[in-house]
């Protein structure tokens, strides 16, 4: 079974990108743990990968040593070969041809490698394909990106309990509370990512507890962007949306980037509100939409890195 879900994401990855010849997954000692491709001679392909590797397995210890998170793309005469890591468990590495772009291979790389660490870890409720919201960001930020610093004040809003606070502390921290704790107040975290060789984006994340009827101008003022928190367990936070949607659009005087989050999504025995339909009110609005778990990580990270890349495109 593990074994089955490894090649399924390995086949979507390749799928997803014509130019991709093979793909392979290995540990952190360069063996082998899953490989596919869609050229008939793999096998030489993927025996010519695993020699490349054997010469950059060194390499990759001694640049980034116990980091368990990188990537990397170099040339090799006719084709690319790309090495990225996001967890202690892995290295995904891709063959492909040389006109993919870099970003491309970038952002569909670092989120199957996330993928195959939570598959590894056991998780049983991770969804095996590659979220729409992924896909567009594979296809954005083809141009260069302005070098330096950039921040942005993301506003996190939705229902009492539909796990907001537990988002941010997963994107934060890379850590998850199984206990509830209400919020209390308006908190604010800080975090900066890179984006790109000499480009970081720190986000500024408001947070304010889902049960409050109403919301502090202050909390909406300045906002860039905003993600509408959805507990897929519960079919009144997805009714919800609307009143968050109008709630935004009175407050906040400009258009800004908004995702409407479907969170909650490893819970499948208790899950309630389907894809479809978080798809159909998104869309409505003309939003973005992911689904994800904070408990187990799943697409958290892109979620946010969407909005980073967004917001880099309309400064380019």
């Amino acid at each position: 079974m593990l074994e089955k879900k490894l090649n399924t994401v390995l086949l979507n990855y390749i799928a997803e990108v014509n130019g991709i010849l093979a793909v392979s997954i290995y540990d952190r000692d360069g063996l082998i743990i899953a490989s596919e491709g869609r050229d008939e001679n793999i096998e030489e392909i993927i025996g010519g990968l695993s020699a490349i590797l054997d010469n950059y397995i060194d390499r990759i210890k001694t640049e980034f040593g116990t980091q368990s998170s990188f990537f990397n793309v170099t040339s090799l005469g006719d084709k690319k070969f790309t090495y990225c890591s996001m967890g202690p468990k892995s290295i995904l590495t891709t063959i492909s041809n040389p006109d993919i772009p870099d970003v491309t291979l970038r952002v569909l790389s670092e989120h199957v490698a996330s993928k195959i660490e939570l598959i590894l870890d056991m998780n049983e409720e991770i969804s095996l394909e590659i979220p729409d919201i992924v896909k567009i960001l594979s296809k954005t930020r083809q141009g260069k990106l302005p070098p330096g610093e950039f921040s942005t004040k993301l506003i996190f809003i939705g229902d009492f309990k539909v796990g907001k606070t537990s988002l941010i502390k997963r994107f934060v921290e890379n850590s998850f509370q199984e206990s509830y704790i209400s919020t209390i107040g308006l908190q604010i975290s800080k975090k900066t990512i890179d984006i790109g060789e000499n480009t970081k984006v720190k986000f500024i994340i408001w947070d304010i507890g889902g049960q409050k009827t109403t919301v502090a101008p202050n909390f909406y003022k300045g906002a860039n962007s905003a993600f509408i928190v959805v507990d897929r367990t519960r079919i009144e936070t997805l009714n919800n949306v609307n009143r968050w949607h109008n709630e935004i659009k009175n407050k906040v005087p400009k258009n800004i980037q908004i995702v409407v989050v479907g969170n909650k999504s490893d819970l499948l025995n208790e899950i309630v509100i389907s894809k479809e339909e978080i798809k159909e009110v998104a869309e409505k609005h003309g939003y973005f939409y992911i689904f994800t778990s904070a408990k187990t990580g799943e697409n958290v990270y892109d979620t946010f890195l969407y909005i980073a890349s967004k917001m880099m495109e309309d400064l380019s």
